[in-house]
């Protein structure tokens, strides 16, 4: 249940980050050398912004370690998406068990087939991005979910440098490649009233050290191509964290994940589902017997 439930909150992320398109301010800034860290990734999203909506690809894959056989957990999806609406089809598999599904999300419903049946719910775009907008009176998404905000947070958040990036789809590149910077993030999250103790600080600075974040932006368009965030901690952190009887940690795993974007600025629509059954259904029908 806890897995199926982290799949929904990766597809909401995804869908808070692009609707992150629909909310931010212009900023010219004149093509030349590389960019600096935090200009490299406020410009690709205010030119997301300017686009609209974007064919995705999005994929998570989570486990224990890379030396363990443990069965992994992985989401895929691929469609396309718009601060009003996504659709998109994939899949959810825990080891050999694998839900192949289709997902619609609009401003103010979300509907998922599996197995020929839509479920749905009340709740879509606009609904997350009105609770994401709330938080602490809007302080965190002015920082971090608009162009100027991620443009003056992205250099304290993150500990890396922008260099050529690959040729994609015949386009020239900037990558920024880096890990988390684990004294900006605690210092961020002091501003908004989320202290760590000594010992949160000491574990969060192991889940830091190995990060992997990449960010691929055009170096013309500024449209961002790729992201990637990954945490791959050895066998002996990854267990320290989960008996650090800490609640945010009692359950870490290590993960990658990826999004990659093209076709930029397509219209996406759908027509909504008749006759779906209620969203909580599904999860009683699929996984009433895991937790």
């Amino acid at each position: 249940m806890r897995r199926f439930i982290s799949a929904i909150a990766f597809l909401i992320a995804l869908v808070v980050v692009l609707g992150a398109a629909g909310c931010g301010q212009r900023f010219d800034r004149s093509p030349g050398d590389a960019p600096a860290a935090g200009d490299l990734a406020g410009d690709a999203l205010q030119a997301l912004e300017e686009a609209g909506s974007a064919h995705f690809v999005a994929d998570l894959k989570t486990g224990p370690t890379a030396e363990s056989d443990s069965a992994s957990f992985t989401v895929h999806l691929e469609g396309d998406a718009s601060g009003k609406a996504v659709d998109a089809e994939g899949s959810v598999a825990f080891g050999a068990f694998t839900v192949n599904g289709h997902v619609l999300i609009g401003e103010h419903a979300v509907f998922v087939q599996v197995m020929d049946q839509w479920y749905g719910d009340n709740t879509g775009i606009a609904d997350e991005l009105e609770i994401a907008k709330a938080q602490h009176e809007g302080r965190v998404w002015d920082e971090l979910a608009t162009p100027q905000g991620l443009r003056r947070n992205f250099p304290q958040l993150f500990d890396g440098e922008v260099t050529e990036g690959p040729t994609v789809d015949g386009v020239a590149t900037w990558q920024f490649r880096g890990k988390f910077d684990a004294a900006g993030v605690v210092a961020f999250a002091k501003r908004f009233g989320a202290a760590l103790d000594a010992r949160e600080q000491e574990l969060f600075t192991k889940v830091a050290d190995a990060s992997t974040v990449v960010l691929v932006v055009g170096q013309e368009d500024k449209l961002p191509r790729r992201l990637e965030l990954s945490v791959q901690l050895s066998a002996g952190d990854l267990q320290e964290l989960q008996a650090s009887g800490y609640s945010s940690t009692d359950g870490a795993e290590n993960f990658s994940s990826s999004l990659e974007l093209s076709e930029f600025g397509k219209t996406v629509e759908f027509e909504q589902p008749s006759n779906a059954k209620p969203l909580s259904q599904l999860f009683d029908d699929l996984f009433s017997g895991f937790e």
